[in-house]
């Protein structure tokens, strides 16, 4: 419960005879205490403890309780996250292209380009080095498509050893299976598989589309698992990798693979996009439209607004999302909200924020044995075998 530190007296409320000048002193006073005081999620400002209001009071109070929330490590989002979105205003299709644009949130670098740089040359090292020592069975198709292909890595390991498949970012767009290996190495050396998918990128196809390969994707990782007698299964995804897998289990797909889907045990949600309605509008995601998202179709592919009540028949299926203290207002908040959507039909799901991480590193430190979000795998793994 967030407890105001306004209080009022029988007649009427304590502060609303200070004057503008004196609000405008109050909030420069507080803020600076916010900034050294350890309040936390106990301390809120709100609008709501004010009334009447001196003009311009709702504006400070507003921002000061932004504020508050951003130093106490409380997630705020400016744009909305519910409801049907309609084209911003030139000011507010501004905040979202910077909110939307994950490489300008890092902390590590001086600028975004540099973050981009540093991510592409360490997944591209990373992934070339396992593929180079690991035993690897290559370019398994599953679809069509040229891309529509499966690496795999721990080819030597038993043929039911657990099978743990990565599904990339780069807003659906970017990026390919070949520089996405980095995570096998901790994990083959550990007994678990890795299969690492890739996909069709847009405008090459319409995002609508790509979902529908990536459960032609599902289908065949799972068939896969049958053939071979693998007792667990773990997805994870990163960014727009983390979109596709949520999108992919719906009622149909579950359907479509029947009993094979009680071979999934746990999927690891990492940085992901869960709603799309906003970043349709922004140049710097969707320029020229290419991802193909349209008013009838906006909400359809936004898993915030997906219906998974037929996935609390999954026994034992477990969700784990992650998000980094140095991703972006509006990625916290949709992981947030994710993770309160699956929850909502009795799912078991959880929340992690890795703190000094950025969307990049996130990923980055998958090639670590003691990373926090590889341990979980392998944690998941252990705790099948001991059901």
């Amino acid at each position: 419960m967030v407890k105001q530190i306004f209080a009022t007296t029988g007649r009427r409320r304590l502060i609303t005879r200070r004057s503008s000048i004196d609000w405008a002193i109050f909030v420069a006073c507080f803020a600076l205490v916010a900034n050294h005081h350890p309040f936390r999620s106990s301390v809120a400002v709100t609008a709501a403890a004010v009334d009447p209001k001196p003009e311009n009071v709702a504006l400070w109070l507003s921002k000061l309780s932004r504020y508050v929330r951003f130093r106490t490590g409380e997630f705020d989002c400016r744009a909305k996250m519910d409801g049907q979105v309609g084209p911003p205003s030139e000011s507010t299709l501004a905040i979202w292209e910077k909110q939307y644009s994950p490489s300008a949130w890092s902390v590590r670098f001086q600028t975004p380009g540099e973050v981009i740089n540093y991510h592409v040359n360490f997944v591209t090292s990373e992934s070339k080095r396992n593929r180079d020592t690991l035993v690897t069975a290559l370019n398994i198709a599953y679809g069509s498509g040229d891309r529509d292909k499966v690496d795999i890595y721990g080819d030597d390991l038993p043929s039911d050893a657990p099978l743990f498949v990565y599904i990339h970012g780069g807003y659906w767009q970017m990026l390919e299976k070949e520089t996405s290996a980095y995570p096998a190495k901790p994990l083959v050396e550990r007994g678990v598989r890795v299969m690492i998918v890739g996909y069709e990128l847009c405008p090459a196809v319409t995002l609508e589309e790509l979902i529908r390969q990536i459960k032609a994707a599902g289908e065949f990782v799972l068939n896969y698992a049958a053939e071979n007698g693998i007792k667990h299964v773990s997805v994870a995804g990163h960014s727009a990798g983390a979109h596709l897998i949520v999108s992919m289990l719906d009622q149909t797909f579950q359907n479509a693979v029947g009993e094979e889907f009680s071979l999934l045990k746990d999927v690891y949600l990492i940085s992901g996009v869960y709603n799309v309605q906003e970043l349709r509008y922004t140049a710097s995601v969707n320029k020229d439209n290419l991802l193909g998202i349209n008013d009838t179709n906006a909400k359809r592919l936004s898993p915030l607004f997906t219906n998974y009540d037929h996935l609390r028949s999954a026994t034992g299926l477990r969700f784990h999302v992650y998000i980094a203290q140095h991703d972006s207002d509006v990625f916290r908040e949709m992981s947030t909200k994710m993770n309160e959507h699956l929850k909502t039909y009795r799912l078991n799901s959880e929340l992690t924020v890795l703190p000094n991480l950025d969307h990049f590193d996130i990923v980055e430190s998958l090639a670590s044995t003691d990373f926090a979000i590889t341990t979980a795998i392998l944690d998941g793994i252990t705790a099948t075998r001991e059901e």
